[in-house]
């Protein structure tokens, strides 16, 4: 345990996350924070270590941790739509920012909504795409 304030274990779970999803040290000590070298630490636990690499990857589990993912990335989704909402945040940005924003915003909820589909492969429009046929040049390799 490091010295000072206890730190939650959800808290420690999601600096790691945000870490395993690709930001910094210093780009998550900053965006929780905390210090640098106190997230080092928790990245170099054994606790971290284990849950990282020798967790169980069953198909329920691998299916809970999605799920968790989808959940947290509404929750997110959520707070950020609230705080660009805001009229002073809508004042400070330009147009061309703002439509980017939208449309940013627009095509990930399209996409997770998306994820929720069930795939169904006898509509052929739902398949996936052929091969293109081979023509008389590959033929001649």
């Amino acid at each position: 345990m490091t010295r000072g304030v206890p730190h939650s274990p959800e808290l420690r779970a999601q600096v790691v996350a945000a870490i395993i999803a690709g930001a910094t040290v210093a780009q998550a000590a900053q965006r929780f924070g905390l210090r640098k070298q106190t997230v080092s630490e928790w990245l170099q636990t054994e606790e971290v270590r284990t849950v990282r690499t020798t967790r169980e990857r069953t198909p329920e589990v691998l299916e809970a941790m999605i799920f968790d993912l989808v959940a947290e990335h509404i929750t997110t989704l959520r707070a950020q739509l609230q705080a660009a909402a805001a009229t002073a945040y809508v004042q400070g940005q330009t147009a061309g920012d703002l439509a980017q924003l939208l449309g940013t915003e627009r095509d990930t909820l399209i996409r997770l909504l998306a994820g929720f589909r069930p795939v169904d492969v006898q509509r052929p429009e739902l398949a996936e795409p052929a091969e293109p046929a081979s023509g008389p040049a590959d033929d001649d390799r």
